[in-house]
Order: C-alpha cells, then sequence, then structure tokens
C-alpha cells in the first residue's frame, strides 16, 4: 500500500473535497482522484461517496481513515526518533544553576549533550520552536503551548553576608534589617526566582537599597565577598568562600524554584528520569 495515497485519502477526509484537497497539496485534481480509486480497489471498498458539492466519509471509510491517521502519525514520530538517534540534546541552562546540572548529568548516560548557558526566557523561545529540546531554568510566569515544566529545586532564600559583618551572627535576620544595606543583584535571570523577595520588602512599608548590579551569578559572590553589600539571590546549597555566610530570614519569604523544562515530542526521557530523581532526592 502506497503510504502517499493513504495520507492523501486523509487530506481529502479533511478538505471535504478533491478540488480542495488538491490545492492544499499541490497535486493536479486528476491524478488526486486517480490515487483515491486505486487505494479504494486495493482496499476493496469505497471511501468516499461522490457529488457536485464535494466528498463525505462512508461508514467503511471512517473506519479506514479512523486507524489510518493513528498510523501515520506513529510513523511520523518513529521516523523522528530515528532521526534523532545519535545526534546532540541541546540542553540550555540558566545562570547560576552549574551545581544542579552537573548533580542531573552524573545521572545520564549514554546520552550525547550539548549544554548551552541560555536565559530562562530565552529556554522558553528555543524549546517552543524546536531548535532546544530541554533547559533548566527558574520557574517561569506561563510557559508556551507545547513545553511541560517539572519543579526540581525549590531553595530557601538566605542573606548571603561577608562572615565578619555585624548582622552575619544574626538568627534569624528581619528584612528591616537588611532594607538600609546595598543589595546586589545580577543581571541574568539568576535573580528571577527571587524577586518575589522584593514583595516582602513592600509589604512591610520599607525600600531596600539597591546597590551595583553584576554581570552574573559568580560576579555576585565576589562582589559581596569584597563587601559591595549583601546577596539574597544565591541559593545556599551552592558552593561559596569561607569568608561568606548564609544567615536565615525571620520573614516568610516565596522560595526559588528551580525547574526543568522540556518539549512535549523531544525524546529527553533519560533527562526527564535524572531531573525527576533531583527533584525526589532535593
Amino acid at each position: 500500500m502506497d503510504l502517499r495515497h493513504v495520507r492523501h485519502a486523509i487530506a481529502i477526509a479533511r478538505a471535504g473535497s478533491l478540488r480542495r484537497a488538491a490545492a492544499v497539496l499541490q497535486v493536479p485534481q486528476p491524478t488526486l482522484s486517480e490515487q483515491l480509486r486505486a487505494l479504494e480497489k486495493e482496499i476493496g471498498v469505497e471511501l468516499f461517496t461522490r457529488s457536485p458539492s464535494g466528498v463525505r466519509l462512508t461508514e467503511a471509510g471512517e473506519a479506514f481513515l479512523a486507524q489510518a491517521t493513528v498510523a501515520v502519525d506513529a510513523l511520523g514520530r518513529a521516523v523522528t526518533a530515528a532521526r534523532g538517534k545519535g545526534r546532540a540534546i541541546r540542553l540550555g541552562v540558566a545562570d547560576g544553576l552549574g551545581d544542579v546540572v552537573a548533580r542531573m548529568l552524573s545521572r545520564v548516560e549514554g546520552t550525547r549533550l550539548r549544554v548551552a548557558p541560555m536565559s530562562t526566557a530565552e529556554q522558553l523561545v528555543s524549546i517552543s520552536d524546536g531548535t532546544l529540546q530541554a533547559g533548566l531554568g527558574y520557574a517561569p510566569g506561563s510557559l508556551p503551548r507545547g513545553v511541560a515544566r517539572m519543579t526540581v529545586r525549590r531553595c530557601r532564600v538566605r542573606a548571603l553576608l561577608p562572615r565578619g559583618h555585624e548582622l552575619a551572627g544574626l538568627d534569624p535576620l528581619s528584612l528591616a534589617e537588611l532594607a538600609a544595606l546595598p543589595l546586589v543583584m545580577p543581571d541574568s535571570d539568576a535573580v528571577a526566582g527571587a524577586r518575589r523577595f522584593l514583595e516582602g520588602f513592600v509589604r512591610m512599608g520599607l525600600h531596600p537599597r539597591l546597590g551595583p548590579s553584576a554581570a552574573g551569578h559568580d560576579a555576585v559572590i565576589t562582589m559581596v565577598e569584597a563587601g559591595a553589600g549583601y546577596s539574597l539571590s544565591v541559593r545556599e546549597e551552592v558552593a561559596v568562600p569561607d569568608g561568606l555566610v548564609f544567615v536565615p530570614l525571620a520573614e516568610d519569604v516565596p522560595p526559588i524554584e528551580v525547574v526543568f523544562l522540556w518539549n512535549r515530542q523531544a525524546e529527553v526521557d533519560d533527562l526527564a528520569h535524572a531531573a525527576r530523581h533531583l527533584a525526589r532526592t532535593g
């Protein structure tokens, strides 16, 4: 059976007429009509009834095309999967998540990966259009169609201060005590998951003093160590120099959420399994 004839029969059913289907498929109508007759002859039943206004599926045609559509779609996915074997999967990773991706990838074997630094917003666009198969970033406000997410880490917000700072010994430390100090924030979206802590200041009628911005996550740590201020965007599980310390906050601040993002049509089972393990083990 010629698979092209089956695909064309599906197109005819969707279009409702040979003329419209021929226009969509860019196939001459006589050729399309001939293919349909050949398919009906091979199957041994009439798939459509013809009339001046168009075509309609017969009962046999409905039964055949319902199953044929599923089979053609499955074949398309099989071809895509086969072509994808041996190709490297592109994984985007947002700033500040090097330790998380290292832990996740330690459980992935036999999968060729190409890791690319990329903001969460860029990941969403690239995953949606298929140029990126998966990503690791910070919880976005919404997801494009076809993109799935899984929360792998929920990290409590802590103040990062020089160990010798007068506030470093407080446990817990209130936002009111921090408000007068310079708050060092990265330009990258490493801070995106922690922006909600600013709402905590506002709810208390406080206005945090914004300090110098840093190019990225690592630069924030360097600047805090140099005495430029404090940070709320560095996760407590990140290794920092001995001269720095994480201090708990008195207020209940929403956590920084790290998420695994992927294209629902992509073959990323190994990565998804590793992400689920990371989510379970914490």
